[in-house]
Formats: C-alpha cells, structure tokens, sequence
C-alpha cells in the first residue's frame, strides 16, 4: 500500500472512530460519567466481578488508567473494590447498587453510527454482504493485534438483565 492509500486508509478510520467516540461521549455525559467511566461500568457488570488486570486487558488501557477512572467511580459509590481473603494482593471490582442503575440507564440511548448501518444494510443484500464481510475483517484484525482472548470476549453473549 503506497503512502497516499495509508493517508486515506489512516484518515476514514479515525473519521468513522471520531463518530462513534462523540456519541459515546454524549450519552456518558447525559448521565453523569465520562466515556471511559461508562466503559468500565460495562465491563465490570458484564464481568460482574473483575480484576483491575482484566479490566486494562479488555479495555485496552494501562493499568493505571484503570487505576484513575475506578477511584473516580468508588468516589461516586457505582462500584467497590474488596479483596479475597485467601489472597490479599488483588482486587476485585464490582457494581454497586447505584452502579447497576446507571448501567441500565445508559441503555437508554441509541447510537446513529448504528442506525446508519441498519439502514445501510437494509438498502441491499450486497450491501448486507459487504457488512458482514466488514464485521469479519474487524474481527480477525482485532485478534491479530488484541489477541484471540479480546475478541472471545467482545463475542460472548452479552445481555443486559435487570
């Protein structure tokens, strides 16, 4: 791939991203937190009781990110942090009570990068097939550069019971 064909590539997938981001954003902000505080809370109750290890591993940030954004959040009473009795060294984050309602109320939202691509989808069944196949490349990218254990996990089942 020449020079200009990466400039291009580099420059839609930071505009796709820079969509996606603002509305995460937004619809953190409408209910109090920060995005990164909001994506916490969402692995932390899809987890249900996580360490603060496996929350960088599926967040994609250092430890210490981490770290900053779940004292913010104990700060706030969405989540606690206990440690085990046979194992002293490592902790454990879940959701509070108060955690739990602001991971339903930020369900509340939708997304218009994703009712954009229903709509896309819906046009055509080329179109379908180009979705498909675009979602099969990003997983495979992802693993390649995230690993197998990231994108087990973006793939389980995922369902929001309160």
């Amino acid at each position: 791939m020449d020079s200009i064909q990466t400039h291009k590539l580099m420059n839609y997938m930071r505009g796709t991203y820079k969509v996606l981001e603002n509305e995460w954003q937004k619809n953190a902000r409408e209910i109090g937190l920060t995005q990164a505080e909001q994506h916490v809370m969402w692995i932390v109750y899809l987890e249900e009781e996580v360490t603060i290890t496996r929350v960088s591993e599926i967040g994609l940030w250092d430890v210490s990110t981490v770290m900053q954004v779940l004292k913010r959040l104990k700060n706030k009473l969405f989540v606690k942090l206990d440690k085990k009795a046979n194992d002293r060294r490592v902790s454990y984050v879940t959701l509070t009570e108060e955690g739990h309602h602001k991971v339903e109320a930020s369900t509340k939202y939708s997304y218009a990068v994703m009712n954009y691509l229903d709509e896309y989808r819906s046009k055509s069944a080329k179109n379908a097939e180009f979705l498909d196949a675009m979602y099969e490349f990003q997983m495979e990218f992802n693993q390649h550069f995230h690993g197998s254990e990231f994108v087990k996990w973006v793939e389980r089942k995922q369902v929001l019971t309160t």
